[in-house]
């Protein structure tokens, strides 16, 4: 038998050969092993190549900036440090210590170009070439270690400090340093360390490591050395020397001025991004350090930098979250060269795993015995989003036997563990670097701790654990070694302890990694033919002891570890008291909300099922409203066995109990754990300090703690036993829940609501029931007997089966409501939904069978449905039969309506009591009506017909509808149909038609006619009055609207027009002959014939004017006033203005004889002598003076009136003697002579 072949035997190197996996930028004591075993992979050969190009090339002006980025393991500082020996030669300032002269630039170039023609990579090697030809110096330091937090200037200030220390400065104090410089720029700097060693006793080397306790000395050796006396030199230079970024640019600069032409510097800043971090004022230094190192220099000053992150992230996610715009950073390190993990695998493969002969025929062998299963070894699993952390290679033979005893998946996995410890900060130091703690180096650590384990074993993902356990805060990993004191690793359950405590810690910050048993069984495989179902319930019995003891925490079927602080909380939560009742409350809200996630049930046949609500109750307690059935959750809270939890649900036909497994306490463990972990965070909502992030994260955590009680539900639900009056009730339904109770609840229903099938098949809801209204018609007989006709549709019967309800509770003196009716039918052993109770009720509200009423009032069948479909309403609607009237009565209050009221059947409703009500409303519309009418005919005295029609129609209006219906019908009734429709034919109508018809306009403008003319008939004679008389006679008739009287009311007043026109035609003939009669004598006068043209054509125009106005005037009185005015003072007026006229007309024309006795025509009494009235003017004339007055230089007089006449006197009322008369011949005589003598003409 041969000896067992070990994992430490199929590798080509010795796995226990040291392998430092952090490369340190400080420590070149090891650079030759780390160039010779620098691997050379395809994706650094382009990133070489592409910067090597640029950076060879003297026209490539546009940046001098380098991003190097790449996570944990990726090889990012390996790869600056070799660029730093590549790209120049470093000082001997910034070895370390004793350290030894390192291999040269030039052996550095030479074993890379070695490496790139192994790799037939010629293009880099001439590459390579090609730059050795460029000088430069390599400034190559960590960031961390130089740059001292705090300052706003820390990244300038490490800047600074490196390039003096390439110098020989002494770059920890940039203060000392800047002296330093100055004393060797003067050349004292060699005098000044000679005397400070005689003065001090010691050399300048360590005395300015001390330089703030050597003040004294520092001054007389820098007298010494210069001559000048100074006190407190480096006090001076604190506070005189403030650099700026361009100041270190220019300082730079001026070393190169110094250096050969195209000589180059380079600062190699590892780790920059991680130092950065977040601070905004960090990432524009860097941006102005490189911008000013290239400006300042003519870009012979390169910087490359490493980072975690990419350039495109940094920038993108600062600029985003600091609103700053750091976009420019790309521009200056427009070279990003990424390292992938990919390219750390090809590495760990080469210079770790590289196997044998013997090694790789173990492997292959291992790969064909095992490749079918690989898949399901090696594949994580869990709901929505899984990651497998595997490349494509997986499973392929290549792959196996390059990565064996490793698994493709744990490099990726292992990665981005480490970046998620890093990000919580479960490292030591601060801006520790996960890249210090290289993947190489653990996985190296791993294989070792292995490496005695025979060929077929697998070195788990928990043991890379112990690669960087020492780098761990011990806070993170204090449980672990905990637990290593606690359990004993020598037997195989403590080693799977600690195992898992080990993988939960690496995977507890991954994301999309799912830590539940399954998966962490992949994470300790550490051999191949495993019984894997054994050793995951070997995992899960443990992961529960070690959740007992507060070592993990589990949400569901997942599992995470718990550091110190968390473990702390995690026993606080656990020691809070929940009383049942929140637990209840909390199951209620998974099961109605995540799991069951309906609040009814829908239950009858075909695709019309009715939804019945059911209530939930937890161990005999309501949760929420109750409903006629319910769904009884008995959980292991009830600690009665199983038989008797079945027993208990005897008797109870409306409970569908749901007896849940006493079996696995988990379920009602995590329901409290939930509730003491909600409880918990709202308790400490405003705790601060390292505690907050634990609780956000638990709050956060909650989310995730539901979903697996939401599952652990379900399950729980499927695996219940339902019981139902007292025994198990079986379903077909298995695998789901909610079909589950869903049929067992059907079941419930079909036992339950024996009545249900009335309505089998029946799903009315709201927007039916107008329909169903609609289409109802009074089927069954108003004296209820049997009728086998009526059932013409599926409503009939349980319509009838409500009716029957109603009229037992009317019998019984009971008022019941729409609310009482709907609950007896949705109570056993109806179970009959809202929507077909309400069906029922309009079917027998169309039908007239039921009446619905709202404070005593009928509810109208417009309004039916709007008010049946208002829960509110439906406790306050009382719900009556119909009392049953004489057909014959009804008959003839619809004919009524018809006749009277011109309402149709089919205007009118089908209820006879709102037929009633609708022939009421009616009747009192026509009240309104006559009432217009009656006010229209005030004028007319036939109007007062009205009043004893409309006092009868008031009166029925004022009547019930049961009157209506009743005895308005009967003929014996004063007020009954019949007179009424008597009043309508023989008062109502025919006034109405007289008013609203063309007599109306005949009668009113007659009479209108006769009020115009009544100045007229009063200068009539009496016989024309009293025919005026006789048409009034005819119009003031109360019975004007019978028979013709209106018209002969038409031709009487027609004939009256005609004698009035007459008699006035008459009147006006006779003023038209006076004033034809002065026409006639103004014409005769010498005035008239010696006044001018334009004198005469006045005068005749004003007479125009005046028999004008008298054929226009429509009054005696206005006809008889005109005449009198021409005849009267008109006349006078127009032989004055013609006088007047003739006598301008005669100066004029030359000398004019004398006045001739008379003179003008006045009047003699006190009467004007001007214009008689407004309704004419007499013509223009223009008068001359008399012969004796003195002539006035105007060209016209004024007229003088000499025509007039003379008024008889009047001194007595009348002449009654003979003397009398004398008496007044005598007055009248004298003044007709005194008038003549004056030279005045008498008118007559």
């Amino acid at each position: 038998m041969g000896i067992e072949l070990q994992l430490k035997d199929i590798f080509v190197k010795n796995i226990e050969d040291k392998i430092d996996g952090v490369v340190k930028a400080s420590d070149d004591s090891n650079l030759e092993d780390e160039v010779r075993e620098y691997v050379l992979t395809n994706e650094i050969q382009t990133n070489l190549e592409r910067f090597l190009d640029t950076y060879n090339d003297p026209s490539a002006d546009y940046t001098n900036g380098v991003w190097i980025s790449g996570f944990f393991g990726s090889g990012k500082s390996h790869l600056l440090k070799i660029l730093s020996h590549i790209l120049g030669d470093a000082p001997e300032g910034l070895r370390a210590g004793d350290a030894a002269e390192p291999i040269g630039r030039a052996q550095v170039v030479e074993i890379m170009k070695a490496k790139a023609r192994d790799a037939d990579n010629h293009v880099l090697e001439g590459l390579l070439d090609a730059n050795l030809r460029i000088p430069a110096t390599s400034l190559l330091f960590n960031i961390d270690s130089k740059g001292q937090k705090g300052s706003k200037t820390v990244l300038m200030d490490a800047f600074i400090r490196v390039f003096d220390e390439a110098r020989g400065y002494y770059g920890a104090n940039k203060y000392v340093a800047k002296l330093e410089r100055d004393l060797e720029s003067n050349g004292c700097l060699d005098e000044f360390t000679r005397q400070f060693e005689q003065i001090a006793g010691k050399p300048w080397s360590r005395g300015r490591t001390q330089a703030a306790f050597s003040g004294p000395k520092i001054d007389r050796a820098f007298s010494a050395a210069t001559g000048d006396e100074v006190t407190g030199i480096l006090k001076d230079y604190q506070k005189q020397y403030n650099p700026t970024i361009a100041d270190f640019a220019d300082d730079v600069n001026d070393w190169l001025q110094h250096q050969p032409d195209n000589h180059r510097i380079i600062f190699l800043v590892d780790e920059v991004g991680q130092f950065i971090g977040s601070e905004s004022d960090l990432m524009l230094n860097l941006q102005t350090v490189t911008e000013e190192l290239f400006s300042r220099t003519n870009g012979r000053v390169w910087v490359i930098v490493t980072s975690q992150e990419d350039i495109d992230a940094v920038i993108g996610d600062r600029t985003v979250s600091q609103g700053l715009d750091f976009t420019k950073i790309k521009g200056r390190f427009a070279i990003d060269l990424k390292l992938s993990s990919a390219d750390a695998i090809e590495v760990i493969q080469k210079r770790l795993l590289t196997k044998n002969e013997q090694g790789e025929t173990a492997s292959e062998e291992l790969w064909r015995r095992h490749r079918d299963e690989l898949n399901t070894l090696f594949s994580f699993q869990g709901e929505g989003g899984v990651r497998q952390f595997r490349n494509l290679k997986f499973g392929t033979e290549e792959d196996f036997t390059a990565t064996y005893p490793f698994i493709n998946y744990q490099f990726a996995l292992f990665q981005d563990a480490m970046r998620g410890m890093s990000a919580a900060d479960f490292f030591e130091g601060q801006h520790r670097s996960v890249g210090e703690r290289s993947l190489l180096s653990t996985i190296s650590s791993a294989l070792v701790e292995c490496k005695n384990r025979p060929v077929g074993s697998l070195v788990p993902f928990s043991a890379l654990y112990d690669g960087i356990a020492g780098t761990i805060q011990s806070a993170a990993n204090h449980r672990i070694n905990e637990a290593s004191r606690e359990f004993d690793t020598r037997t195989e359950s403590g080693a799977l302890t600690i195992a898992l405590l080990k993988a939960l810690l690496l995977v507890k910050h991954v994301r999309g990694f799912k830590a539940n048993v399954r998966n962490l069984r992949i994470l300790v495989l550490d051999r191949f033919d495993v019984d894997l179902p054994g050793l995951e319930e070997r995992i899960r019995r443990t992961l529960d002891d070690l959740e007992q003891k507060n070592y993990v925490h589990r949400t569901g079927d997942e599992y995470e570890y718990l550091t110190n602080d968390e473990q702390a909380v995690e026993s606080e939560i656990k020691n809070l008291d929940v009383d049942d009742n929140s637990i209840r409350g909390l199951m209620k809200q998974i099961i109605n909300e995540d799991v069951l996630r309906m609040t009814h049930v829908d239950y009858g046949q075909g695709r019309h099922k009715t939804p019945f609500r059911f209530g939930l109750m937890i161990d005999n307690i309501g949760q929420g409203r109750t409903y006629p059935i319910a769904l009884h959750i008995v959980t292991p809270m009830n600690d009665m066995n199983l038989g008797d939890k079945i027993l208990q649900s005897s008797g109870e036909r409306s409970e569908l109990r749901v007896i849940l497994s006493d079996d696995d306490p988990t379920l009602m463990r995590d329901l409290a754990m939930y509730e003491r972990t909600e409880k918990y965070v709202r308790l400490h909502s405003g705790e601060q300090g390292p505690r907050k992030r634990i609780i956000d994260d638990k709050r956060s955590n909650l989310e995730f703690m539901r979903a697996g009680l939401k599952i652990a539900m379900a399950e729980a639900l499927k695996a219940a036993t339902l019981a139902y009056n007292g025994a198990v009730l079986g379903v077909k339904a298995k695998d789901d829940a909610v079909a589950i109770v869903t049929e067992a609840l059907q079941t419930l229903i079909g036992r339950l609501y024996t009545n249900f099938d009335m309505v089998s098949g029946l799903a009315y809801a709201e927007r039916d029931l107008p329909d169903v209204l609609a289409n109802a018609t009074n089927t069954i007989p108003m004296d209820g007997s049997d009728d086998s006709d009526f059932l013409k549709d599926n409503l009939d019967l349980p319509s009838q089966e409500v009716f029957d309800y109603i009229a037992g509770e009317l019998r019984n003196k009971l008022a019941p409501t729409v609310g009482d009716v709907i609950r007896h039918y949705e109570d056993v052993p109806y179970g009959w939904s809202l929507g077909n109770t309400l069906a029922c009720l309009c079917h027998l509200y169309g039908g007239e069978r039921i009446h619905l009423l709202i404070d005593g009032k009928r509810i109208p069948r417009t309004d039916v449905v709007r008010n049946l479909t208002n829960q509110r309403k439906t406790e306050a609607m009382r719900v009556e039969i119909p009392k049953a009237y004489n057909p014959a009565n009804v008959k003839e209050l619809r004919d009524f309506a018809n006749e009277y009221l011109n309402l149709t059947a089919a205007n009118l409703p089908v209820d006879v009591e709102d037929m009633a009500a609708a022939v009421k409303n009616g009747l009192v519309a026509e009240i309104g009506k006559i009432e217009d009418l009656r006010r229209e005919g005030g004028r007319f005295a036939f109007a007062s017909q009205l009043d004893e029609p409309l006092r009868r129609l008031r009166a029925v209006a004022a009547m019930s509808e049961a009157w209506l219906l009743e005895s308005f019908p009967n003929r014996n009734e004063a007020n009954s149909t019949e007179q009424l429709l008597d009043d309508k034919e023989d008062v109502v109508d025919p006034i109405r038609k007289l008013l609203r018809g063309v007599q109306r306009e005949s009668l009113v403008s007659g009479l209108d006619w006769i009020g115009t003319n009544d100045s007229n008939f009063t200068l009539a004679s009496a016989e024309l009055q009293r025919e005026r008389d006789r048409v009034r006679v005819i119009v003031d008739d109360p019975m004007l609207f019978q028979g013709n009287r209106v018209n002969r009311f038409n031709k009487e007043l027609a004939q009256l027009k005609a004698h009035l026109e007459t008699w006035i035609g008459a009147e006006r003939e006779s003023a038209l002959a006076i004033v034809q009669t002065v026409r006639e004598s103004i014409i005769g006068i010498d005035s008239y014939r010696n006044a001018d043209e334009d004198a005469q054509r006045n005068a005749l125009l004003t007479l125009d004017n005046a028999a004008a106005k008298i054929n226009g005037a429509k009054y005696v009185a206005d006809i008889r006033q005109t005449a009198d005015a021409v005849k009267g003072d008109l006349y006078l007026t127009l032989v004055n203005q013609l006088d007047a006229a003739s006598d301008a007309a005669r100066r004029q024309t030359g000398p004019q004889p004398e006045a001739q006795p008379g003179g003008n025509a006045v009047r003699t009494d006190s009467d004007d002598s001007s214009n008689p009235g407004d309704s004419f003017e007499p013509a223009d004339g223009v008068g001359a003076e008399p012969k004796h007055a003195a002539v006035s230089p105007e060209p016209e007089s004024k007229p003088v009136n000499r025509n007039v006449r003379v008024t008889p006197p009047r001194p007595k009322p009348m002449l009654t003697t003979e003397n009398d008369v004398d008496e007044f011949l005598d007055e009248y005589r004298r003044r007709l002579i005194a008038t003549i003598r004056e030279g005045k003409r008498i008118l007559l």
